[in-house]
C-alpha cells in the first residue's frame, strides 16, 4: 500500500496483458488496496453513523469507525461481500470475464482457477449484475430496431409467434462506419407494452429510428416524431443490425451452449460491445462497478427461495 497525505495511491491497470494484470494483482493485499481506493475514494465515513475518523483493525484493509466502533472491511456491501475465496482469484476471474474477447463460461472458470462450478458461475453472475445498463445515457443519431429469438425452429410458430423461443428486442445506434452503441432486452412478446419500455429506457425521443413495418411500433409513433416504418426485405434493409443479431446468437451458441435466464447474457454481451475500444481499461470500469453495486444473495441471482 502507499499512501500520500493519509490518501491511497492505486495505480490503474491500463493493459491487456495477463502477465501485467498478475504482476499488478497477483496477491491478495493488491486486490484489497484496489478495492479500499475505489470504496472510499471520496474519503471514509462510517456506512452506520456517518463519522469520518477511523483506526485499522488486524484484518488488512478493514477499517473500524471511532465514533461507534463499528468495523467494515473493503468488500463489505459490494458484489465481493463475504467472499469465500482468495480476492486475487476473484480479480483473475473478473479480468478473464471482461477481456475475453468471445466470453469465458464458468466451467472454464472452474478449470483456469481451481474453485468449484457452481462458485465460479456465482461470481460471474454478479460480474454480469454489474454489467446492466444503467439506463444513463440514451441512444440518439441514426437508430435500428428490430427483434430476434433464440431457440430452435418450432413447426407452427413462425414470425413472431416465439412458442418457447426467447424473444429479444435490438437496437443500434449507427456510426459513420458500423454501429456505435447496442442495447438488447428480452421480453415477453412484441407487443408495444413490452416494446415501448425498452424505447424509454434506452432512446431518446429526438433520434431517427427506423423499424420494420410492425404494428407495435407504428403505435410509438406518436412519442417518437421520427420514427420511421419501412419494409424489412428479410433483414436486407437493417445489415447491420441482422450482422449484430447473427454475432450475438454465435457467441451465446459457441461459449454458453445452453442458456437458461437470458437476460444476464445480453447484458454482458452488450457492455463489452459498447466498450470494445477501451482496452484495460474495462478492467477499471467493471471494477468499479462491482464495488459501487450493493450486494446481491445467490437466491437473488439465482431466483431461488
Amino acid at each position: 500500500m502507499i499512501t500520500k497525505n493519509n490518501q491511497m495511491i492505486l495505480k490503474l491497470f491500463t493493459g491487456l496483458s495477463i502477465y501485467d494484470f498478475q504482476a499488478q494483482f497477483g496477491d491478495d493485499n493488491s486486490c484489497i488496496d484496489a478495492l479500499v481506493k475505489i470504496k472510499w475514494k471520496d474519503g471514509y465515513s462510517c456506512r452506520y453513523c456517518g463519522y469520518k475518523k477511523f483506526c485499522n483493525t488486524k484484518k488488512y484493509g478493514e477499517r473500524r469507525c471511532t465514533s461507534c466502533g463499528k468495523p467494515e472491511s473493503a468488500t463489505a456491501k459490494t458484489l465481493f461481500h463475504k467472499l469465500k475465496f482468495p480476492p486475487h482469484k476473484a480479480f483473475m476471474m473478473l479480468y478473464m470475464i471482461v477481456t475475453t474477447k468471445n466470453g469465458i463460461s464458468a466451467l472454464e472458470l472452474h478449470r483456469k482457477v481451481g474453485l468449484h462450478k457452481r462458485t465460479c458461475l456465482y461470481f460471474k453472475r454478479k460480474v454480469m449484475a454489474a454489467m446492466a445498463s444503467h439506463c444513463t445515457y440514451k441512444m440518439d443519431g441514426d437508430i435500428e430496431v428490430d427483434e430476434t429469438y433464440w431457440g430452435g425452429k418450432e413447426k407452427g410458430k413462425p414470425g413472431r409467434s416465439k412458442g418457447s423461443k426467447k424473444l429479444i428486442v435490438v437496437a443500434i445506434q449507427k456510426a459513420k462506419r458500423g454501429i456505435k452503441r447496442i442495447q438488447l432486452k428480452e421480453i415477453e412478446n412484441a407487443g408495444v407494452k413490452q416494446l415501448k419500455p425498452f424505447f424509454e429506457d434506452h432512446i431518446d425521443k429526438n433520434a431517427k429510428i427506423t423499424t420494420d413495418k410492425w404494428r407495435s411500433y407504428t403505435s410509438l409513433k406518436s412519442e417518437y416524431k421520427n420514427l420511421i416504418q419501412i419494409p424489412s426485405s428479410k433483414g436486407k434493409n437493417f445489415d447491420n443490425l441482422h450482422r449484430l443479431i447473427m454475432s450475438l446468437k454465435y457467441w451465446l451458441r459457441g461459449i454458453h451452449h445452453s442458456v437458461r435466464d437470458l437476460q444476464p447474457y445480453l447484458d454482458e454481451f452488450s457492455y463489452k460491445f459498447n466498450r470494445n475500444r477501451m482496452g484495460g481499461d474495462i478492467f477499471n470500469k467493471i471494477l468499479s462497478r462491482m464495488v459501487n453495486y450493493p450486494e446481491v444473495s445467490y437466491s437473488q441471482i439465482f431466483n431461488v427461495a
